[in-house]
């Protein structure tokens, strides 16, 4: 692989990931945590009540939707302003420039939603005080984030090669399936992907209540296999495409 065009590849995009009109949605989101958070805080609220703030806010709900926002759309704009030529009629091999498009979205995202967390946490948790067990926490979410980040990724990532419209399918996915098969008692919610992203949470933290939780090893295989087959199924098929143009 030419490590010198993946890099270039892969700045390319993470800038255009950030700086277009798309920032103003996570910059909103931003504002809309900090301000729940804000106000939250102000009423007769305890250290627990930051936690399971962050669990609803944060790892339930705005990750998978911020995911879904940028990823269903990092192939599929360049394929449909068939900017997507230059990069698969380059010497760089497409699985290469996969993996370059998969880093750029994985990179833009773990700043997005970092940036989102820290500000949500501190206005929360400033007027009440910071400590060490604020800390571990912060710290904790954010290990969820990144965990999040990376299967969600690669999910979103994928459907923007295969389906035209992948933002329908992102949005079905977020909201129904995740919002709604995810919330459903029983084991039919080991079907979401935010199932097992909360039971590392619970299983690393006892502020995070999930009754339903699979073991934490468990839940982290499960990730790490589901990661894989996305992107191994996601290169396959970006490297045998026909492209328009």
């Amino acid at each position: 692989m030419d490590i010198t065009a993946f890099v270039s590849l892969t700045i390319y995009k993470f800038r255009k990931i950030l700086f277009n009109k798309r920032v103003l949605a996570a910059l909103l989101v931003g504002v809309l945590v900090t301000g729940v958070m804000a106000y939250a805080s102000t009423l007769d609220v305890v250290f627990r009540d930051g936690a399971i703030l962050l669990d609803v806010l944060i790892i339930s709900f705005f990750l998978p939707v911020v995911t879904m926002f940028y990823g269903s759309s990092v192939i599929r704009d360049e394929i449909e302003d068939m900017s997507i030529t230059m990069v698969i009629t380059s010497p760089m091999r497409r699985w290469a420039a996969y993996l370059s498009y998969y880093t750029a979205l994985l990179l833009s995202l773990l700043l997005l939603l970092f940036m989102i967390l820290t500000a949500g946490f501190l206005a929360f948790f400033i007027p009440l005080g910071l400590d060490s067990n604020a800390l571990e926490l912060y710290l904790n979410m954010l290990l969820l984030v990144s965990i999040g980040c990376v299967v969600y990724s690669a999910l979103f990532l994928l459907a923007s090669v295969v389906l035209e419209r992948s933002i329908y399918f992102g949005l079905f996915y977020a909201f129904i399936w995740e919002g709604f098969i995810g919330s459903i008692p029983g084991r039919i919610s080991e079907f979401a992907l935010k199932h097992y992203i909360r039971s590392i949470g619970a299983g690393r933290m006892e502020l995070m209540e999930f009754a339903a939780a699979s073991g934490m090893t468990y839940s982290f295989q499960v990730l790490t296999v589901v990661t894989v087959v996305l992107l191994a199924v996601g290169i396959f098929i970006f490297r045998y495409k026909e492209f328009p143009g």
